[in-house]
């Protein structure tokens, strides 16, 4: 199947990656599986309805008429077309749940009165011609956006059958989790990871509680990886992202300006590295830290 919003790729017997494309409107990565039962278990659903449609009619197409959606946090590039999902049970934990339903009517709300400032905006600083074309894409369904808010809500682990939802606690937002499929050996990860994408450090939560969370998921023993951000990798990626986090920590304990690692230098959303840095800072000095950025997208 085709689509403006997302990639999809098959990962393992049962289970897709949905990629989210650089000038769509998902803005975050999706998943899906074939359960036992042959229904389809869905992983997030993009940033707007239209690419949660083009998710769900992938799902539907490969692995089964929808099932459940499970949000693995309350960004909105995460959660935001769910209501493509309405009709089906959307799982997420409690924290996760109580996030949503504080912030999302906010969140939509600023976006319907702040898009035409923010279309202008990327005009008048030559924004690429791709975050021109995402930028245009959201801004065509926000007047009519709804917020379909998670149905049913887990502490701890949730048994899907085939899959697990697991809750993490907090990390890249106040409660994070991942789905785990044991079968194939898949994790959906969430913001968790990034594949070649800065994360994001700035919300103020323990970078080293993430840390000991990232350990948890590599001693889960993944051979697939399907993070938040860029394309499906193995558990290096979980490496990868502790990497990142441990240096981050060390860098903003030196004092000065610091220049992007080489490594990272290529890494989508480049403008994070510089963020949590000062973030970092922030919560070193016992002071604010910077505002938190919002989800990638329409930010």
């Amino acid at each position: 199947m085709t689509s403006d919003h997302y990639r999809f790729e098959q990962v393992a017997d049962g289970a897709w990656a949905a990629i989210a494309l650089e000038a769509g409107a998902a803005v975050g990565n999706a998943g899906f599986a074939r359960l036992d039962d042959g229904t389809s278990l869905v992983v997030d659903c993009g940033f707007t309805p239209a690419a949660a449609r083009d998710l769900r009619a992938a799902a539907e197409e490969l692995a089964g008429p929808a099932g459940r959606l499970v949000v693995t946090h309350g960004d909105l590039d995460h959660y935001g077309g769910a209501d493509a999902f309405a009709d089906v049970p959307i799982l997420a934990s409690e924290t996760t749940a109580a996030t949503i339903a504080e912030n999302g009517p906010g969140r939509i709300a600023g976006l319907q009165a702040e898009m035409d400032a923010y279309l202008a905006e990327l005009e008048q600083q030559g924004a690429p011609d791709w975050e021109l074309e995402q930028g245009r894409r959201i801004a065509a369904e926000i007047p009519t956006m709804r917020l379909a808010p998670p149905s049913e809500t887990f502490t701890g682990e949730r048994n899907l059958g085939a899959a697990r939802a697991i809750e993490c606690g907090a990390a890249h937002t106040a409660s994070d989790a991942v789905v785990w499929l044991p079968g194939p050996r898949v994790l959906f990860a969430g913001d968790l990871v990034g594949v070649d994408n800065h994360l994001n450090l700035t919300r103020g939560h323990l970078p080293e509680a993430w840390l000991a969370i990232l350990d948890r998921l590599l001693a889960l023993g993944p051979e697939c990886v399907v993070g938040g951000h860029g394309p499906p990798a193995g558990p290096e990626a979980i490496e990868t992202c502790r990497a990142y986090i441990e240096t981050l920590l060390a860098l903003a304990a030196e004092p000065g300006d610091h220049g992007m690692p080489a490594e990272y230098a290529d890494w989508g959303f480049p403008d994070g590295f510089q963020q949590n840095i000062a973030a970092l800072r922030g919560r070193s000095a016992g002071g604010q830290s910077p505002p938190a950025r919002q989800e990638q997208g329409a930010r």
